[in-house]
């Protein structure tokens, strides 16, 4: 049990034993977080006049793992993300065959699945930890779905709106029925012909919508969810303010859950490489105010998480850096790793649920 400390008597290097939020019930610093001077502060300007703090460091053998998940809530999302997965395949096998799409069916799908986490932290380890049970076939459809749902809630979209974007998620690939499986399941990497025949698939899922009768947003966002904002994407070479949000908001997702799992052309890479590759090689191809906001708001997700860095290393992380979300601070048996000062070091892996560093 942590013991109160009302805010004036703070000091470097104590313990957190209860989470930080911001005004708007943002998780800032998570239980477990060292606090420093700049931290400290925080504390103060968000009004808490006193705070629970760790009476002493944990034994060396009980390093904790803050974000821990619900057993039951997790077995529970994972029953309902394989029968999502289930229910998707036929609604995509009903719509090639010439059916139509039924709105509220397919909703319900990433609808129940984000009533299940409650939270985008939740979401977020949940999908980490299925993932290593899952193979990418219909996964990445759910994935993407999810993931419009928790931006449109951070963008604070109306209601309606993230109805039409978390619906246009989950069919965004529908087109790549029509793109040969052999090209689609091939673990080397693609020839220029198998890769401009993958291109084709927003053009077929564009026509297979609207035979469905699908929305026009709908349509749209199968179509362009490859357009990117310096015009070098495809169908059409759109650029910036020519895409449409739910494209954009869509591409984000994509994006994002393409580069964190595994596939069958590449191995998964872990979301703060992602993060950080985002930050380098993505500024001028997605939205920009769109991706800091998703970039910042997936880091806060990860605070608490038990992390491996390239040298071997693991430790949890305690504090995102605003300014650099890829490299935040970690905790381990030995003191504070802040990453920003650590050149060539970087986190590489989230470690399953139950990790021990």
């Amino acid at each position: 049990m942590g013991l109160q400390r009302i805010a004036d008597e703070l000091q470097s290097g104590m313990i957190l034993d209860q989470d930080i939020y911001t005004k708007d019930k943002v998780l800032l610093l998570a239980k477990g977080s060292v606090i420093y001077e700049e931290q400290i502060r925080i504390i103060k300007r968000l009004g808490y006049s006193s705070v629970s703090i760790r009476q002493k460091e944990p034994d060396a053998g009980e390093f904790s793992y803050w974000h821990h998940i619900d057993e039951n809530k997790f077995n529970e999302f994972e029953h309902s993300y394989s029968e999502s997965k289930k229910e998707l395949n036929d609604i995509m096998k009903s719509i090639s065959s010439g059916g139509q799409v039924d709105l509220e069916q397919v909703y319900s799908i990433p609808e129940m699945l984000l009533q299940q986490v409650g939270t985008p932290y939740n979401l977020f380890a949940f999908l980490n930890n299925v993932r290593q049970l899952d193979d990418y076939t219909y996964s990445h459809s759910v994935n993407v779905s999810v993931l419009c749902g928790v931006l449109c809630k951070w963008l604070k979209l109306d209601e309606a709106t993230c109805k039409e974007i978390i619906t246009a998620g989950l069919l965004h690939d529908l087109g790549k029925c029509h793109i040969p499986p052999e090209i689609l399941n091939k673990p080397e990497k693609l020839t220029a012909e198998e890769w401009e025949e993958v291109k084709k698939h927003p053009v077929y899922g564009y026509r297979l919508l609207e035979t469905a009768k699908a929305p026009h947003n709908i349509k749209i966002g199968a179509l362009m969810h490859h357009e990117r904002e310096d015009g070098s994407g495809y169908p059409t070479g759109l650029k910036g303010d020519q895409i449409p949000l739910i494209a954009k908001i869509i591409a984000i997702a994509d994006v994002y859950d393409a580069m964190t799992s595994r596939r069958p052309h590449r191995e998964k890479i872990c979301p703060f490489q992602v993060i950080d590759q985002f930050q380098h090689d993505f500024f001028n191809l997605l939205d920009t105010k769109l991706l800091m906001t998703f970039l910042n708001r997936v880091a806060d997700c990860y605070v608490g998480e038990v992390v491996r860095l390239s040298d071997g290393r693991t430790g949890q992380v305690v504090v995102i850096n605003p300014a650099y979300p890829a490299r935040p601070m970690i905790r381990n048996r030995d003191g504070i790793i802040n990453l920003v000062n650590e050149h060539g070091v970087e986190i590489v892996d989230i470690l399953p649920v139950g990790a021990n560093s």
